[in-house]
């Protein structure tokens, strides 16, 4: 346990998100501390880094500094094509914290960050007090969350029902405007389009049992975008 007498351990700090100015005002206090008041004797001395709009700039700056940071912020909507759970499994397989920061608040992006082994999650809308006890937890070395609100999209497996691959396909396909009729020829391997509506049944009734009401193609549609099981063809999401 820290004490006092023994000086916090020096955190190497680094960020990945297309917006900085959301940023500053967490680094702000982590590099400052609060104003006025003296700081706990666990809260480690950031050293900050820097911030990468991409995945692929983090990537090179890593290898281009002296040593590796011990935790990365990482936004969850970054725009540049990254799968953020193939970055955050990258990040942890070489020994970086994650703690993901994002204002996404759809459960499956949040599900999957968890899954690939982020430590932390910080939504931008919660109070910088609270983000700063998250940052000071992961170095710690414990899980933790910035808000109740938090807590339940990191843990709770039970906020939507699992979808499986194939069931997502033909929703996807149906929102990017393929006729139904034509559905199961786009599957590989194909399907007759009983099985396409089989499929479409069986969503239905699983968010029905998770008391949603949901009873057409178009509300499983949208039930899987409010979800965060894909995105409508065309559209983007910040954070």
């Amino acid at each position: 346990m820290a004490t006092a007498d023994v000086p916090p351990k020096r955190l190497r700090m680094a960020a990945v998100d297309d917006h900085p100015i959301v940023v500053e005002g967490l680094v702000s206090l982590l590099t400052r501390g609060p104003e006025g008041s003296r700081a706990r004797p666990d809260t480690p001395a950031v050293e900050w880094l820097g911030q990468t709009r991409t995945f692929a700039e983090l990537r090179a700056r890593i290898d281009q500094w002296p040593a590796a940071p011990d935790l990365v912020l990482f936004d969850l909507n970054l725009g540049d094509g990254t799968d953020p759970a193939d970055g955050i499994a990258e990040l942890v397989a070489g020994g970086i914290a994650v703690v993901v920061l994002t204002s996404e608040v759809r459960p499956i992006p949040i599900r999957r960050a968890m899954k690939a082994g982020a430590a932390g999650l910080i939504l931008k809308s919660d109070d910088l007090p609270r983000i700063l006890e998250v940052v000071r937890s992961v170095s710690r070395g414990d899980f933790a969350v910035s808000s109740d609100l938090a807590f339940v999209l990191a843990t709770d497996d039970d906020l939507t029902p699992n979808l499986a691959p194939r069931e997502l396909q033909v929703l996807q396909l149906l929102a990017d405007g393929v006729p139904r009729k034509n559905v199961g020829a786009r599957l590989d391997p194909p399907v007759k389009l009983a099985t396409v509506v089989t499929y479409l049944n069986r969503i239905c009734r699983r968010y029905q049992e998770h008391g949603r009401d949901v009873t057409t193609s178009q509300d499983a549609i949208r039930a899987a975008v409010a979800d965060g099981w894909f995105d409508y063809p065309g559209t983007g999401r910040s954070g």
